[in-house]
């Protein structure tokens, strides 16, 4: 019994999930290696934060990959090696 209660805490995560969208300004960038390679946004503050959205977001995000974007996401789960964000929309930040 004890040992459940422990896997159980082990696996469990947080995740936030807001009544308003929230937005977060950064450049898009991959991080990790082929062929696990995941989407991600690093903010000014050298934030970095996974990036989980729908497929036709994810392919424009990825075709402005080292771009300025404005991000708009919905919830937030705190996850290793970074955060993962619910993003449903995206910007391009002109230069």
């Amino acid at each position: 019994m004890l040992l459940l209660a422990l896997w159980g805490a082990g696996c469990s995560s947080s995740k936030i999930m807001f009544d308003a969208p929230r937005k977060l300004t950064g450049v898009i960038m991959i991080v990790g290696n082929e062929p696990f390679t995941r989407l991600s946004i690093r903010t000014d503050e050298k934030s970095v934060y996974l990036i989980k959205c729908g497929h036709d977001l994810k392919r424009m995000l990825l075709a402005n990959q080292g771009k300025k974007v404005i991000v708009f996401y919905i919830g937030i789960e705190e996850k290793e090696p970074a955060d993962e964000i619910d993003v449903v929309r995206a910007v391009i930040v002109p230069n």
